[in-house]
């Protein structure tokens, strides 16, 4: 699909569900896990469980779901197609938000593949090195293991958030995996990661929190995988988000500063001026997390189609706890159409 045909997207969320913050919190309530558990059973217990080589010696982890070859399908021609789903910082391929967009997908005839990057998941043990956002030749790798172990016609991206970041970073080094990519779709990426940290310091105080208590506890998991690591007594007297930054990016990324480690996967200026591929970016105008702004300062290639909905808040596009998200039938338009 050229990028100047985007679907529309139908979004008309009502009553508490048109207040940003209940979007995010309701999308990942125990009311919508536990929906989701129940009404895509089957999807989430015949996952087949994936460790791929991704280069360097590291590996990453994920589930693939195939239908039966015998399986009958009203839309015979999503079968020639994987949807790799990407999920964002802290999440993994059994995030709400992940679950729900593949057993959509699977359910309009698509396979996907749900890779959890490092240290997400419950993969702490299988890569010594701690994940940062940085790593993006990992995540490539493993893209292109997916495609080479699978044989599919087309092969589509899906991200969410900081997996939306990484889709469009894989979308930009499209040459060096083994297949070309019909389509990516970015929901809510970060783009300018030092203006998403500002907007979580500066916004609701729950943002913060959240993700700060969600990474000291995969930090945690780490220093259980990897005991000889010396940093378990310092993590407990760090609280922020931007004290957890400034202990650990200098020390554990290769990285000199948050600034420049920031830098690494900033994808405003031109960045992604070189997107070869059909590439499509779903945002919401009211997400607390990822300034409305940013989208003004990024490259618009011929290839990048931008959707920006009133509502929808991060990565949320919720109408009701008991369907897939508006995401979610956005990207079954999108990628049937690639």
């Amino acid at each position: 699909m050229p990028a100047n045909d985007s679907p529309t997207i139908d979004f008309n969320p009502r009553g508490i569900l048109r207040n940003a913050h209940a979007q995010v919190i309701l999308a990942t309530s125990g009311l919508r896990k536990a929906f989701l558990k129940r009404t895509h059973k089957s999807y989430l217990s015949t996952a087949q469980w994936l460790e791929l080589d991704a280069g360097n010696g590291v590996t990453l982890a994920g589930e693939l779901n195939t239908a039966p070859a015998t399986a009958s399908s009203s839309h015979p021609a999503h079968k020639n197609t994987l949807v790799i789903v990407l999920h964002g910082w802290e999440g993994s391929s059994q995030s709400a938000y992940a679950t729900s967009a593949g057993s959509t997908l699977f359910d309009n005839g698509f396979d996907t593949f749900r890779l959890n990057f490092r240290d997400h998941g419950d993969t702490y043990h299988l890569n010594r090195g701690i994940f940062n956002s940085s790593l993006i030749d990992e995540v490539v790798g493993a893209v292109k293991a997916i495609q080479q172990q699978t044989d599919y016609e087309n092969y589509c991206l899906m991200g969410f958030s900081l997996g939306g970041n990484f889709a469009l970073r894989v979308a930009v080094r499209e040459q060096h995996l083994a297949k070309p990519l019909a389509g990516v779709l970015a929901v809510c990426p970060v783009l300018d990661p030092a203006h998403t940290m500002m907007a979580l310091n500066r916004g609701a105080f729950f943002y913060g929190r959240y993700f700060a208590h969600k990474w000291k506890r995969s930090l945690t998991a780490k220093l259980a995988a990897f005991p000889d690591y010396k940093y378990g007594k310092d993590l407990k007297s760090i609280h922020t988000l931007d004290e957890l930054n400034n202990y650990f990016i200098p020390r554990y990324t290769g990285f000199n500063s948050v600034s420049e480690y920031f830098k690494s996967y900033t994808l405003t200026g031109q960045k992604l001026a070189f997107l070869n591929c059909p590439s499509y970016i779903l945002a919401a105008g009211d997400d607390p997390i990822i300034p409305a702004s940013d989208f003004q300062k990024i490259a618009k290639p011929a290839n990048l189609h931008i959707t920006v909905t009133e509502q929808g808040s991060h990565c949320a596009y919720l109408e009701n706890l008991h369907k897939p998200s508006a995401a979610d039938k956005y990207a079954v338009k999108l990628f049937g159409a690639c």
